[in-house]
């Protein structure tokens, strides 16, 4: 049996590292030859966890071509900053400054003598909407890429967290061939089977109208290591860069489905997998991820809401409980701003939310309505809100979600890093969980699974 081949990989917007930690599980062997981050406190959290020698504290786009081309890397693993596709950070897309380090990259791409065999980007869902996705795209048509777009939840891979990301994988195909499944040319919501002799959709399968009912019922039925238990198929049309430039804001709102039919009205939603009872079983529950549950416990102080902000912003917290199969997307601002930064935990699980915060609203609107009686009806609508047993999610507890590997003593945080800049860090790092599969599937080759049989 051959040697598993070694890969070289180099890290970029390495951050706490979360794309190390993917690579480490994805299966495959090899090592990480430099990891690029400007992020002081990310480059701390890093090191204390992966130790110094790959990190590189510079610019990206400072590092001359010759530097990279004398790495030899075959893997580049890449998460771009974001905020140039998000609406907080007024979508501007490649005229960001913050998307500077990644236009030089794909334009050192084709120039490089010795350029990656294998490339996997990872960025926000609304990337795939953006002037930069036609660039990454353009780049890697000319220099001799086979790309997949996907946009994945860790819902699909039944973690409790909405966290949608869109992921570009790319493979140079002069050198290390095809992926394991056929390139559907779009942009898809699951991740491709590893099993070369059964396809990924429906729309692999040129010739389904001459099936019979029994092959037809088998294909329906997918591949045993589907990923995604939707399997929904083609999520929006986006194709070739030519293509996309010219129809890329029409498509995209389109979802194809497996059987090839397209609804326009509907885009990627994380609440589908959800809304299907058969579906959301298959998420876990918050349980396995809570650090501690009781009210009393010391650590509660630390991760209480404030008064003021309980009784005056309450309501516009997103609420779970131990039993929910699911929490919002974790960003930088939590344990900061409170709306869509991530989840609150309710440690009281057998009162009623929603009951509760009415009772409390009724409350401050009788101290609204007479001044003489604010501070007493305030106070006790506090006290009501405070039986829910409100508190943050843990640092620990969103490292979890977010698949990094906390109970196996593989991660920590320094001690000098402060419980802001740990949710901060956090909110701009990858789901592990979700990225090592990725990294799976790409480095991959078709030739290998079909030598394993």
């Amino acid at each position: 049996m051959a040697e598993p081949h070694q890969f070289r990989v180099l890290e970029f917007y390495s951050g706490i590292g979360g794309m190390h930690y993917s690579f480490n599980e994805s299966g495959h062997q090899g090592q990480i030859l430099k990891a690029f981050d400007i992020n002081t406190t990310a480059n701390e959290v890093y090191a204390h966890n992966h130790g110094k020698k790959q990190l590189a504290q510079r610019n990206i786009e400072a590092v001359p071509i010759e530097f990279y081309d004398k790495q030899q890397a075959d893997v580049w693993l890449m998460s771009p900053p974001c905020q140039p596709y998000t609406r907080t950070g007024n979508q501007e897309g490649s005229k960001d400054t913050r998307a500077k380090s990644f236009l030089y990259l794909m334009d050192i791409l084709p120039k490089l003598n010795h350029p990656p065999n294998y490339i996997l980007l990872e960025n926000v869902k609304g990337f795939e909407e953006s002037d930069s996705r036609d660039i990454l795209v353009e780049s890697l048509s000319g220099a001799g890429y086979e790309f997949q777009e996907l946009l994945i939840t860790p819902l699909q891979i039944g973690i409790p967290n909405s966290r949608m990301r869109y992921y570009c994988l790319a493979r140079k195909i002069e050198k290390v061939g095809s992926f394991v499944q056929k390139v559907t040319g779009t942009l898809i919501g699951y991740i491709p089977s590893l099993d070369s002799s059964q396809p990924s959709s429906a729309a692999e399968g040129e010739d389904k109208g001459e099936m019979d009912g029994e092959e037809e019922e088998e294909k329906e039925q997918g591949p045993k290591d589907f990923v995604d238990g939707r399997k929904q198929g083609d999520l929006s049309g986006l194709s070739t860069s030519t293509a996309a430039k010219k129809r890329r804001t029409s498509l995209s709102t389109s979802t194809v489905t497996k059987d090839g039919s397209e609804d326009t009205a509907k885009k990627p939603d994380e609440d589908s997998i959800l809304a299907d009872p058969m579906l959301a079983l298959k998420v876990e529950t918050l349980e396995k991820y809570i650090e501690f549950k009781d009210v009393e416990d010391e650590r509660m102080k630390r991760y209480m809401i404030p008064d003021k902000t309980l009784l005056k912003y309450g309501r516009l917290f997103d609420i779970v409980k131990e039993s929910t199969r699911r929490s919002c997307c974790f960003t930088k601002g939590y344990y900061h701003f409170v709306e869509s930064t991530g989840s609150i935990l309710q440690l009281v699980h057998e009162k009623d939310t929603a009951t509760v915060f009415d009772e409390a609203e009724a409350l401050k609107a009788k101290a609204n309505a007479d001044p003489t009686t604010a501070d007493e009806n305030n106070a006790k609508a506090l006290a009501l809100l405070r039986t829910l047993g409100l508190r943050y999610f843990t640092e620990n507890e969103v490292a979890r979600l977010m698949g990094f590997p906390i109970m196996e003593g593989k991660f920590s945080f320094p001690a000098t890093t402060s419980l802001k800049q740990r949710y901060r860090v956090l909110g701009n790092s990858i789901n592990v969980k979700v990225v090592s599969q990725l990294v799976r599937y790409l480095l991959t080759s078709k030739e290998s699974k079909e030598d394993d049989k």
